[in-house]
């Protein structure tokens, strides 16, 4: 049978099992609002989600105290969604001294009908209005196959790709955002706007998160419809990530999370799930492909584990969540074995296996380093280091006849830098810990010298937060390393390739040019 997968890191909370089932979703206890308590996510986080964007999930367990430096990161984020607000207001031509008013203590029982909702999320310009855009066109099938050109074999849409298509095609099968998503993806990755040419990219985009956030609001609680709206929150996400917009980003993010968690997915096969416990029956009599809610469940965690390293933002998964869905890999053979048993952490497993897997690592290493920034190392230090060394040496290199496999290079990239985000906080004090970092480096410096990136029609946004990285490894050990200089120009010269490619690619390239810059100045001066 198929072996839970636990984390191999202390939970993070010190919340206390109690005997009193509470009803409330731990946003509206933290608010102190009315919830409720409807799942997957409750009236209240879909028609007005905390601003720290935290998803819709239930505890039995009380929620602990925010850290002082996630507090700041919240405000900082409140911050600048008021701003966001405020300048979509002016933009469509609103008063933005208007305030929309409520009576706060109604014993009138939330209306979802069509016209409420309309004045709802007309009054709500963060979830975006295209009052002033025109119905896109449809999804025909030249837009159709643009898209899947690229998505088809992406590890962050996990759709059956024929099924899509078939459905995709015809009226009211697929809901309107996950349509519009795709109507936004394919125009982007087109060398030609084939979409319309009256459309601009924003007019998509505003089109699509007005679709998706009416969609969360009014999901269908079929499991097939939520599935469809947690592509489509992956999509925006990824959409977002793509063009270093990180903050609209983290928003679909947890969106595409607080669906997934409720939905079960993250216990798919075990004997307790979330608000939708999904036995093989329901499967079958809703058309849900099993295959499909696996991949959904590790597509949401690679996302999740990317906007944590591009973005330093806490993750959308919780820390003590204890996660029994299988890896792709294994999703139609309930008798392998599990993930995490010693000498099985690559051996079979597919290349998407692999990348949630080296994701998870980099996530889990990262709350680690937050936790233990300083020497001593504790104990722990060590297992986390062998794993990941253990890890690393059993990855196939990158294979430089597949020109556009970007899944093994990023692969490779985010287990060095799980590896010199470990040891950089003791590399100017341990010789050892520097040794670790340069090393780490040049191993995704080679890989990347290997791959034909000139080739790459489309780049993996992530690469510019782990490239940069690289980069800033190399730049600090080039008095340590001969070859060091020869390996910043290759690494500059992948970003910049990359970089017409990806605007966050673009991004960090300009950070570390920066840096780079600023350090040859400083060695012309004659100060190291």
């Amino acid at each position: 049978m198929q072996q839970p997968v636990h984390s191999s890191l202390p939970p993070l909370n010190n919340g206390r099992p109690t005997s009193h089932v509470p009803k409330a979703c731990n946003n509206c206890r933290r608010r102190k609002i009315r919830c409720d308590g409807e799942r997957p996510i409750c009236s209240r986080c879909r028609v007005q989600p905390p601003r720290s964007l935290t998803p819709c999930t239930y505890s039995h367990t009380p929620v602990g105290g925010t850290s002082s430096s996630q507090t700041e990161l919240i405000e900082g984020m409140q911050n600048r969604i008021d701003e966001l607000e405020h300048q979509v207001q002016i933009l469509s031509g609103q008063d933005p001294t208007r305030v929309f008013l409520s009576e706060p203590y109604s014993n009138q029982p939330f209306n979802e009908s069509p016209l409420a909702l309309d004045i709802l999320y007309n009054s709500m310009p963060f979830l975006g209005t295209p009052s002033s855009i025109e119905e896109p066109p449809g999804l025909n099938e030249t837009l159709i196959d643009a898209f899947l050109r690229h998505f088809s074999r992406h590890h962050l849409f996990f759709l059956a790709s024929t099924e899509f298509k078939q459905s995709a095609l015809l009226s009211n099968l697929l809901p309107p955002g996950l349509l519009n998503a795709v109507v936004l993806w394919a125009n982007h990755i087109s060398a030609n706007s084939i979409a319309d040419s009256r459309y601009s990219d924003e007019q998509l985009l505003a089109r699509a998160v007005h679709h998706v956030a009416r969609g969360v609001a009014v999901v269908d609680p079929s499991p097939q419809r939520i599935l469809h709206m947690i592509q489509a929150e992956v999509l925006l996400a990824l959409y977002y990530l793509d063009g270093g917009r990180l903050l609209e980003g983290n928003y679909h993010r947890a969106g595409a999370a607080s669906l997934a968690f409720s939905m079960g997915l993250h216990q798919i096969g075990s004997s307790s799930q979330g608000s939708y416990s999904l036995n093989t029956a329901q499967m079958g009599g809703d058309g849900l492909s099993r295959t499909e809610m696996i991949d959904a469940f590790w597509s949401v965690v690679i996302l999740n584990n990317c906007f944590v390293v591009a973005s330093d933002v806490p993750s959308s998964i919780p820390c003590d969540a204890l996660i029994s869905t299988p890896w792709p890999t294994h999703s139609l053979n309930d008798g392998a074995p599990g993930p995490f048993i010693p000498g099985n952490d690559v051996a079979g497993h597919s290349a998407l296996t692999l990348l949630a897997n080296a994701s998870v690592q980099l996530e889990r290493t990262i709350v680690f380093t937050a936790r233990n920034p300083s020497l001593p190392v504790p104990p722990e230090f060590w297992v986390i280091s062998t794993r990941l060394e253990t890890f690393r040496g059993h990855l196939q290199p990158v294979d430089a006849d597949h020109s556009t496999d970007q899944v093994t290079l990023v692969t490779h990239a985010f287990v060095n830098v799980a590896i010199i985000r470990l040891y950089s906080p003791h590399a100017t004090l341990w010789a050892a810990a520097r040794a670790k970092c340069l090393d780490a480096a040049r191993w995704v410096f080679i890989r990347l010298a290997s791959a034909r990136i000139t080739e790459w029609e489309v780049a993996d946004p992530i690469l510019g937060p782990l490239l940069a990285t690289v980069a800033d490894v190399l730049i600090a050990n080039r008095n340590h390393d001969g070859q060091a200089t020869a390996a910043i120009q290759t690494t500059l010269s992948a970003m910049r390739v990359l970089a017409r490619l990806s605007p966050l690619v673009q991004q960090y390239l300009a950070g570390i040019q920066q840096r780079y810059r600023g350090v040859q100045e400083r060695q012309v001066q004659g100060v190291n």
